[in-house]
């Protein structure tokens, strides 16, 4: 075979290259599907690699595609040439394309050769620094720093803290909006101490920046070491996300601890992974424990570029101090950035001082987020001001600023020098936040002295970042023992005053960890290092240094501190009242000090402030500590004073303008007390008033008058000498003077009085009371003189006798003449009166009645006015001798008419016949009290009459003797009479006058042994124990030949009901008579069809039947039937049609893939549930969470579900070889006897799913046995199985093996007291299934005494494990139905039931703008949310409270700054959500309304609007969105006019509806709170009975034993395994976990 030039020319390349071998994605096709080719090419040039291209993916010649590496850098004959062993390829349409899936790319990241050559400098200066959190976060910083250092806007870095356990495992996240980076670039951050400066094929990477004000360019990710050291400080797991600039490509990387070592473990390469390449956003390779990602990756959508550090497996001390020092490592971060985020120039807050042209542009922002229900803590470090830098810098009130030069090539250094003054009586240098000492107590600068005395006075600062562990002494220049000549007036405290910032570039050398400086105090002290002034910026000309900074430090000193000179030496002398010898000497007298401007001298007379007591008293002389010769100054000394005293010995007190105030008086209220007053009290010690006087010369103390002394009560005066400063009693442990008086007031003269409360009803001739409150002046109850007498008078009296059957209303009025407030009126309502006397009409006290006649009597019954009265049991009685009597009764209209029987007498000789009509209204009823009965009677009526019975144990009635007469007793009177007693008849009873009062009255035989008792209460009169009479006489005449005729069986056959006239003639004579025709008896049913029949009033027979149908649907006859005194009444029959309900459910339809196997531990299928309607049809309407579905093991049990399913569980793949039951640990020795020997005996292992179901029937082949150490030793002694072998293999048939006994060798070898594994590996004839040995542990002993001991152990432990396996497994059952019966609820509303609006213009316009919100449902928590958004598949739209962040308070419109407004507006603007009336809690509406609406404003009119906006622009204020009452709207952008921006009519529109009136919701919170406290109280009760059920089972003693066994088993089973002294890697609590895990 014949092979071309070029082909020899590739393969002596290959040979000469070694192997080159490339993947190449094929992405060019938009799916997700795609194709993964190797391809090896070594020895070919870019033309070979593109036939082999089309010929693998078989590419048509005229298609056109590109080939570019991950980086999207294309290909061409120079750039393959350059492709890496191990390359990743795209193969894509052109170089721009979106990836269509994630790809795969393999890197290799060992270590750079600098770990061994500068390890060992870097970390020799590293290991001498403590640790601290927030260093490792300042590492990632320094990485986001660099990486954003060439963005043009602002520069942003995020440091997450995401402790929310609801949202995954923490994790602390850095983000950035750096320039990202390319996987070329990903893999070399992989690479440890692959630093920038890392020349790779001959070039040079790095390019040193320009240089800048204080070195702040951002050049400090250096090393290649402190990211990677950094993120696995912090966790075991970090998650590399970035997209590059320019590129479409994401590119994640992850580095694992647990990675690290599986590689190891498995010898494989330890330093090779993959990069995850994929389009942005897609998270779908996100686990659910790092869900938190997916919020992350979601934020990838419209970013440039961007770098995302994630690191979990977080270490639980650093989660603690990450939450409980959130102020701690916040505050260590601004001050390492502290001129990264406050510009060259600091965080100077002070009034006037200099700032940069142009503001700092980067924002670190850390948030730290650790429950649902807690709000994230959320910092910007901007606003950290007490970080130490800020502190020096607010602190200082001069700066001196100075270059250092360090030779060529070494490098400049900038610094600041600060100085702090001595503000009178403290030092101004600030002191460390974290400094546990008082903070009023500001610390001493010689404190800061490092350790071998030196005051250290610069912090250092690299490429603008804080190197934290370097701190620098002064220099030369700066420091007093150079300076002792020149700055002798200085005094040296002014030097510890001193604090300073140096700030280097990287000319000066680091550790990686950038925690100190390795050469730069040893080059800034070398002779060759030139220090230099700088004015302004710029270097100054001047000379020398060390002289301008002395000058600057006395100018300081004189011009800022605050301190006190101490002038007029005297001499020098010796203390012997100072306790320390020590201090004794010397102490230098003066004669005078200059302090704060004064000058004090000795003998002038001063007062001591901020003492305690103050103190008076003359100057002695000033004393300091130290020998001086001189005027000094000093930071403060002593002052000997001798104290003056004059103490007053007596307090007279007179009264100017006399009627003085004797002790113990008695005062009416507002008395005025004289001008004597300095301290009231009352009894109860409480300080009524309180004033100081004044001395006034010779006048001595006066105290003006009070007359606020209206309170009753006992009073005390108290007149007290005391010091003013201190208002203390007391002087020098002597009392003061004082004195005492003491005083009452009581209540004054009647000056008005008030009407209480009293009936609103009165009736005629009922007495009532007129209750009157007596008040004096100052509204206090008094009495009433003799002189003054109440006058009544109402308009009542004109019409007292007037008929008022109706109610009515009068004036009342009362008047207390000679008070100020004389009279008060109040309204009183009359009712008729009780009954008094019967009215009879006609009038005559005789009438005529011809004999045959009725006779017809209409009777009133009237009070005492004359007034008809309505009472219960009102009947009137009428009596006509020889006649029954007849009755009408006159309960309800008070009046009745009286019909007696025809009056038949036999008149002889045509004489009259008289007789006599008596009408009386009796009380024939006997009034039966019964115990604790209440009654109502006239109030001042007489209740008489009244008698008792006594009865035995057996109901019998008991005969009164005077013996038991005389043991009755009565409680409304003392005056009882014996003889009416043994009668059985009691005293009569008074009952009171005052109207609506009740009274208890008791009757108690043998001390109350036996008693009844009653109430009564005073109103009407429900029994009258009266009768009114009214006699009439009827006469009765005979006509001459007078006759008689009767007609009868007169009847209406048919007609109208109502009034009718009859008319009866005979001869010329003519009568008519008057009858109303009423309904007669019933005699037919009649069905009302018409639902607008109109029936007339008059009939009484009228009914309205409802019929509630429940029948199933068809065909029915309604038949009507009726009954009147038993005999039946025919009705019609109707004929109903009984309809189906659509919208009724009867059943569920449950449709599923019945060919669907239900393996074990798989999921269900999709099951599709219908509601079927009453008429067949599906309902669409339901709500899909109202569905249930619940599971049962065997056979259902309570009740019934509407639809059931048998489905029958098969087992899953086969997985594992397994035992059919539980099998003990055993424990063998070598000895002799075979059952010493057994391993186990009559064992069936059978192939198992992953769930312990029988699987694998159908598989056969042989189980091998073996024995392997359980430590995974190799070399280590294992025992043989009878006849040495070392192997055995059995059948396996059906799926499983059975093994009647296997033994040990008798002698077998094997180390004594060691645990061996039995492994039993199934091999299967199927090639393709791999199932798990099943491997059982032993114990091999070499003698069997100690065998038998320990198999004795071994068995107590296996029974012990599985009887606390089960213990736990019922416990654990318990506690979740406990958890289930104690579960929580969530709350959800909808956005427009949320509030409502009473403007109808404004709830139009706002319901229209927030139109796409009003059906969000809100929730409480975000778990509820997603609850729902899984009920509904997604179509609600939800919004948990938990996750919004409003910011807090009310902000004032755009117009209104620091409370007063730019400018006047028009249109009444006011903030639409204020518009909104939130009917329950308003806080969490109010948080919803603030993210829905924000700042959008309401105002009248769209001129109006645009007027508004453009005056709040024209201020530079931005504008929100405006809208007006008219429907329009104008956005935040400046839009308005069109369609999208006009209300459409409200009939259109879901709107917030109006607040109901205030009554409707006064009765609608009764209602409901009723009707909730129902609702809840029996949903407690159901569940109080549910847990207390459960509670008493959980704690009963059969439960309490359970537990204590379990204990007692579980402290047995430590005890044993100890003694066995084994290890086991897994104990049995975590085996119980995985048996819930796979459960």
């Amino acid at each position: 075979m014949l092979t071309s030039a070029s082909q020899r020319r590739s393969a002596a390349a290959s040979l000469q290259q070694g192997e080159k071998k490339i993947r190449v994605y094929d992405l060019r096709l938009e799916t997700e599907a795609k194709t993964c080719k190797p391809f090896e090419i070594a020895g070919w040039d870019f033309n070979d690699f593109l036939q082999a291209l089309h010929k693998v993916f078989g590419i048509p010649s005229f298609e056109t595609f590109v080939v570019a590496t991950t980086d999207r850098i294309v290909l061409d004959f120079d750039r393959f040439k350059e492709l890496q062993d191990g390359s990743t390829l795209y193969l894509l349409q052109d170089e721009h394309q979106v990836l269509p899936t994630a790809t795969v790319e393999n890197i290799s990241f060992t270590p750079h050769y600098d770990t061994l050559i500068k390890g060992g400098t870097y970390e020799y200066y590293a290991s001498e620094n403590k640790e601290s959190l927030a260093y490792p976060l300042a590492e990632l910083i320094d990485n986001s720093l660099s990486a954003t250092a060439k963005n043009t806007g602002t520069r942003i870095i995020e440091i997450r803290m995401q402790f929310d356990e609801s949202l995954g495992k923490p994790a602390v996240i850095v983000l950035d909006n750096g320039r990202g980076m390319t996987t070329k670039q990903l893999n070399k951050w992989a690479v440890y101490r692959h630093s920038k400066f890392t020349k790779e094929t001959g070039k040079e990477d790095y390019v040193r920046p320009d240089p800048v004000p204080r070195s702040l360019n951002s050049d400090i990710s250096y090393f290649g070491v402190g990211g990677k050291q950094a993120v696995f400080h912090f966790g075991n797991v970090v998650r590399m996300i970035s997209k590059p600039v320019g590129l479409p490509d994401v590119h994640e990387l992850v580095l694992s601890e647990e990675e690290f070592e599986r590689k190891e473990k498995n010898k494989e390469d330890i330093y090779s992974t993959t990069i995850l390449n994929r389009k942005p956003g897609d998270f779908s390779h996100v686990s659910e424990d790092e869900r938190f990602l997916r919020t992350i990756i979601d934020e990838e959508r419209g970013k440039e570029s961007f770098t995302a550090v994630v690191i979990t497996g977080l270490k639980e001390k650093h989660i603690s101090f990450l939450k409980q020092n959130f102020d701690a490592w916040t505050r260590h971060l601004a001050h390492i950035y502290h001129y990264y985020i406050h510009g060259v120039n600091g965080n100077d807050l002070k009034q006037g001082s200099k700032k940069t042209a142009q503001q700092p542009t980067i924002d670190i922002q850390i948030t730290l987020r650790e429950k649902p229900n807690k709000c994230p803590r959320v910092l910007n470090l901007r606003e950290v001001d007490d970080d130490m830098q800020t502190l020096y810098i607010n602190s200082a009130a001069d700066t001196f600023e100075f270059k250092a030069s360090s030779g060529p090539g070494g490098g400049t250094v900038e610094g600041v020098l600060r100085y702090h003054p001595f503000l009178y009586d403290r030092e101004t240098y600030p002191k460390y936040p974290e400094d546990p000492e008082d903070p009023k107590d500001p610390k001493d600068p010689k404190d800061t002295c490092s350790a071998n005395g030196i005051h250290t006075i610069f912090e250092c600062f690299w490429n603008g970042r804080l190197i934290p562990g370097t701190k620098v002494a002064e220099f030369d220049w700066c420091s007093r023992k150079h300076n002792s000549r020149t700055a002798a007036d200085i005094p040296p405290e002014c030097y510890r005053r001193l604090s300073g910032v140096l700030f280097t570039d990287d000319n000066f050398q680091v550790t990686t960890n950038k925690m100190t400086f390795m050469d730069l105090e040893l080059k800034l002290k070398n002779n060759q290092t030139i220090f230099s002034l700088v004015l302004n910026g710029q270097k100054s000309s001047r000379g020398n240094i060390q002289k301008e900074f002395t000058q600057w430090l006395r100018n300081c000193n004189e011009k800022f501190d605050k301190q006190i000179k101490f002038v007029g030496f005297n001499e020098i002398k010796t203390r012997t009242d100072v306790s320390s010898k020590k201090m004794q000497h010397p102490w230098a007298v003066f004669s005078a000090i200059e302090w704060g401007g004064r000058t004090y001298k000795t003998g002038q007379l001063v007062k001591t402030h901020n003492t305690n007591p103050i103190l008076y008293g003359k100057v002695v002389q000033f004393l300091l500590h130290g020998n001086f010769d001189g005027d000094v100054y000093a930071t403060g000394g002593q002052v000997e004073v001798s104290r003056v005293r004059r103490l007053p010995d007596k307090l007279n007190v007179e009264w100017p303008n006399g009627n003085p105030l004797q002790n113990n008086a008695i005062l009416s209220a507002g008395t005025t007390l004289g001008k004597i007053l300095q301290c009231l009290h009352t009894t109860s010690d409480k300080e009524l008033a309180a004033y100081v006087a004044p001395h006034l010369g010779n006048n001595g103390f006066w105290f003006k008058k009070i007359e606020n002394l209206t309170e009753l009560g006992k009073y005390t005066l108290n007149l007290n000498t005391v010091v003013h400063e201190t208002n203390a009693v007391s002087f020098g442990g002597r009392a003061l003077p004082t004195f005492t008086l003491k005083f009452t007031i009581k209540e004054g003269d009647a000056a008005s009085f008030d009407i209480s409360a009293m009936s609103p009803t009165l009736r005629v001739g009922v007495p009532f009371d007129i209750p009157l409150q007596i008040k004096d002046g100052y509204g206090h109850s008094t009495t009433l003189t003799s002189k003054l007498t109440p006058e009544l008078k109402s308009d009542l009296v004109i019409y007292f006798y007037v008929l008022c059957l109706h109610f009515q209303s009068y004036d009342l009025e009362v008047t207390l003449p000679g008070l100020k407030q004389h009279t008060k009126s109040i309204k009183i309502s009359l009712l008729p009166g009780i009954p008094n006397s019967l009215h009879v009409k006609p009038e005559e006290t005789s009438i005529d009645v011809e004999n045959g006649d009725q006779v017809t009597f209409h009777v009133e019954v009237h009070d005492e006015a004359g007034n008809i009265t309505a009472n219960p049991k009102q009947i009137v009685r009428c009596e006509v001798k020889g006649f029954p009597p007849v009755v009408t009764d006159c309960s309800s209209t008070g009046a009745g008419q009286l019909v007696t029987k025809p009056i038949n007498l036999k008149i002889m000789k045509g004489e009259q016949q008289e007789l006599k009509a008596q009408f009386v209204m009796p009380d024939n009823e006997n009034l039966v009290l019964r115990n604790s009965e209440k009654i109502e009677w006239i109030a001042g009526g007489l209740l008489d009459n009244l008698f008792y019975k006594l009865y035995d144990e057996a109901g019998r009635e008991v005969l009164l003797t005077a013996e038991i007469a005389s043991m009755i007793k009565v409680n409304w009177t003392g005056d009882v009479f014996l003889e009416d007693l043994v009668k059985g008849k009691l005293p009569d009873l008074q009952v009171p006058k005052r109207v609506g009062e009740q009274r208890f009255y008791q009757v108690s035989y043998q001390d109350q042994s036996v008693s009844v008792s009653f109430t009564i209460v005073n109103w009407h009169p429900c029994k009258y124990c009266m009768w009114f009479m009214c006699e009439l006489y009827l006469y009765l005449s005979n006509t001459d030949s007078s006759c008689a005729a009767m007609v009868t069986g007169i009847r209406f056959q048919s007609g109208s009901l109502g009034p009718r006239e009859l008319s009866f003639s005979y001869s010329d004579f003519v009568e008519h008579v008057s009858i109303k025709v009423t309904a007669g008896l019933p005699a037919q049913l009649k069905l009302i069809s018409e639902p607008d029949l109109d029936v007339s009033t008059t009939v009484k027979s009228l009914v309205e039947v409802l019929i509630a149908c429940s029948s199933s649907r068809g065909y029915y006859q309604l038949q009507f039937k009726g009954s009147f005194n038993k005999k039946p009444i025919p009705g019609p029959s109707v004929s109903l049609t009984v309809l189906p309900d659509p919208k009724k459910p009867v059943s569920l339809s449950v449709e599923y893939d019945t060919s669907v196997k239900f393996f074990a531990g798989s999921k269900f299928p999709v099951f599709s549930v219908t509601v079927v309607s009453d008429e067949g049809s599906p309902i669409t309407t339901f709500n899909p969470a109202a569905v249930s579905m619940f599971i049962w093991d065997g056979v259902s049990s309570g009740k019934k579900p509407p639809e059931r399913i048998r489905i029958d569980v098969v087992a899953n793949q086969p997985v594992k070889l397994g035992p059919v039951s539980q099998t003990t640990t055993p424990v063998v020795s070598y000895s002799e006897d075979i059952a010493s020997r057994t391993l186990v005996e009559n064992m069936t292992l059978r192939i198992m799913d992953l769930y312990g179901n029988p699987a694998g029937q159908d598989l056969g082949g042989k189980v091998i046995i073996t024995i392997k150490s359980s430590d995974g030793e190799r070399n280590k002694s294992f025992p043989l199985f009878e006849r040495g072998a070392s192997s055995l293999a059995i059948n396996l048939v059906e799926g499983k093996a059975h093994i009647p006994r296997l033994a040990i060798r008798e002698n077998s070898p094997g180390d004594n007291s060691s645990t061996y594994i039995l492994v039993f590996k199934p091999e299967v004839s199927v090639h393709l299934i791999t199932l798990t040995a099943f491997e059982l542990p032993f114990l091999f002993y070499n003698d069997s005494q100690n065998q038998q001991k320990m198999s004795e152990l071994t068995r107590k432990k296996d029974e012990l494990s599985s009887a606390i396996e089960k213990y736990n497994e019922t416990l654990r059952t318990y506690k979740e139905l406990l958890d289930l019966l104690t579960g929580k609820m969530y709350c959800v509303l909808f956005v427009g039931h949320l509030a409502l609006v009473q403007d109808d213009a404004a709830a139009w316009v706002i319901s229209w703008h927030i139109r796409g919100d009003m059906d969000c449902v809100i929730t409480k928590t975000t778990e509820a949310a997603q609850q729902i958004y899984r009920d509904t598949q997604g179509r609600q739209q939800v919004m948990a409270l938990d996750s919004v962040l409003v910011p807090p308070g009310k902000r004032p419109l755009p117009h209104i700054r620091n409370g007063y407004p730019l400018f006047e507006p028009h249109g009444n603007p006011v903030y639409a959500r204020e518009l909104l009336i939130y009917p329950c809690d308003p806080e969490s509406c109010d948080i919803v309304f603030k993210n829905i609406l924000g700042d959008t404003i309401l105002i009248d009119d769209l001129d109006s609007a645009n007027n508004y906006r453009r005056a709040v622009v024209q201020n530079r204020i931005q504008c929100p969105t405006i809208l007006t009452r008219q429907g329009d709207r104008v956005s935040s952008r400046g839009k308005f006019g069109g369609a999208q921006n006009r209300a459409p009519p409200m009939t259109t529109l879901h709107m917030f509806g109006a607040p109901l009136p205030q009554q409707y919701h006064s009765l609608k919170e009764q209602i409901d709170l009723l009707s909730q406290y129902c609702s809840a109280v029996s949903k407690r009760e159901e569940t109080e009975r549910a847990r207390d059920d459960h509670v008493k089972k959980i704690t009963s003693p059969d439960v309490r034993q359970m537990e204590k066994d379990l204990d007692d088993k579980k402290r047995q089973l430590t005890e044993i395994e100890k003694e066995l002294g084994m290890l086991f890697e897994t104990v049995v609590d975590d085996f119980i976990l995985i048996l819930l895990n796979f459960n």
